[in-house]
């Protein structure tokens, strides 16, 4: 048994956001709490402890249904920097007992086994070793499930089957036959849609799936994921291809109440085109387009591209979003998105001219030098100045940003929550501990 192939060691914190703010808030800790964007009945959970999730409550619930779900429900207001604050200690926490292959989001890590770790009690030595370190060095109310497997989409299957705070292992020779108690849901790359065709060709469990022959789950997704999803449900390790070079670059965000006026609306266009240009420059690329949408509230959205030299300095991609801008219809905006397209690697220079230095590039980059030292907005253009507030850089679902892409500063996120909705009818309505 302890010649086991354990190639994958996969790391999922569990409730993630909202045993941060418990752990620094010890009022909160065995409460129902939920993170919400902002502190709103309209918007929905981005996150909920496991008291909340047990009164029916998950992310993407609706606050207003979360409260009808458990009245005494907490509302926390997201601290986006403290949430990546945190995921770097957690990341220090984790490379202390094996090192980290990927970072796949901010609570989700890949680890490669390798040599002697693969064998079965050896990962679950790393394996115990990580959760102890996470809650000693990290936090007492952080947990985290971790799922041992041949390869990685099972490690990561494995980590979900067993929450909270579980350890999980499949081993090769127990494959396919382990994963049939599982939902089709329970895969990765089977959402609603996906599942709706399966369902569709006559296959209603995980175990029809399992059994399906190799070329007939080829052609079920119609591309190489399916015949790579027969290779390893059956354990086989190996990664997917790298990533295509990124080709576009785009930010949205829902307009609060007081930005749903044309002017204001701009300004937060701007704002997020600037930060989707930070982003374009920190991966050394150039932009040869730029994308607007905005949605209304009862017209159809606006939408609008234009293709442009090689570019990546704000003042220019500023001047051609201005022009887009114009055609706007004269409606209420209710969000807005924006994007930079077709990116490259910088243009080569024409060899029948001599490039002059570019006296704005060197601008840019000591603006971009000056935000990511002494913080995001220290020195920014006045166009955004009456909404340098708004569009604050959310958590993604990928790996996070840098620090330095957070409006907050360091020395703000480590206070208990100031931000939660809790009335004294609330208050009084809180179950009692012990």
């Amino acid at each position: 048994m302890d010649g086991a192939d354990i190639n994958w060691l996969f790391v999922d914190l569990n409730s993630y956001f909202a045993s941060i703010e418990q752990e620094l808030a010890p009022e909160l800790r065995g409460r129902p709490i939920v993170i919400a964007p902002v502190d709103a009945d309209t918007t929905c959970c981005i996150a909920a402890s496991y008291q909340a999730k047990a009164y029916g409550i998950q992310t993407g619930t609706g606050v207003d249904e979360a409260k009808v779900l458990c009245p005494h429900v907490i509302i926390v207001q997201a601290r986006p920097r403290l949430y990546v604050e945190f995921h770097h200690e957690i990341v220090a926490a984790i490379e202390r007992c094996v090192p980290i292959h990927q970072v796949m989001s901010c609570d989700e890590f890949a680890c490669r086994l390798m040599g002697r770790e693969r064998g079965l009690l050896r990962a679950l030595e790393i394996s115990y070793a990580i959760k102890q370190e996470i809650r000693t060095t990290v936090g007492v109310t952080l947990r985290c499930s971790i799922g041992l497997a041949p390869n990685r989409l099972l490690a990561k299957v494995a980590g979900e089957m067993q929450k909270p705070d579980g350890l999980m292992v499949l081993l090769r020779q127990n494959l396919p036959q382990s994963l049939y108690s599982l939902d089709l849901s329970d895969l990765p790359g089977i959402g609603p849609r996906m599942e709706k065709r399966i369902r569709y060709a006559g296959i209603e469990t995980m175990r029809d799936l399992c059994q399906l022959p190799r070329d007939k789950m080829s052609a079920l997704w119609g591309s190489v994921w399916g015949d790579r999803l027969w290779l390893w449900l059956r354990g086989e390790d190996f990664l997917e291809p790298p990533a295509k070079p990124l080709q576009t670059l785009s930010r949205q965000h829902i307009l609060a109440p007081t930005c749903r006026t044309p002017e204001r609306a701009r300004g937060v266009a701007l704002k997020l085109l600037h930060s989707t240009a930070r982003r374009m420059r920190r991966n050394e690329l150039w932009a040869g387009g730029v994308f607007l949408r905005v949605g209304f509230f009862d017209k159809p959205a606006f939408e609008a591209a234009v293709r442009i030299p090689p570019c990546r300095d704000p003042h220019s991609l500023q001047a051609h979003m201005a022009e887009l801008w114009k055609r706007l219809p004269p409606y209420m905006p209710a969000d807005i998105a924006i994007g930079l397209t077709h990116l490259d690697t910088e243009p080569q220079a024409d060899l029948f001219s001599i490039p002059a230095p570019d006296a704005r590039e060197r601008v840019v980059s000591s603006v971009d030098e000056m935000n990511a030292r002494y913080g995001l907005n220290t020195v920014y253009l006045g166009s955004i100045h009456n909404v340098r507030k708004e569009a604050p850089t959310r958590v993604p679902f990928g790996p996070p940003p840098p620090l330095e892409e957070f409006d907050d500063t360091a020395d703000e996120v480590r206070k208990p929550p100031t931000k939660y909705s809790l009335t004294q009818e609330q208050r009084a309505r809180l179950p009692r501990r012990g």
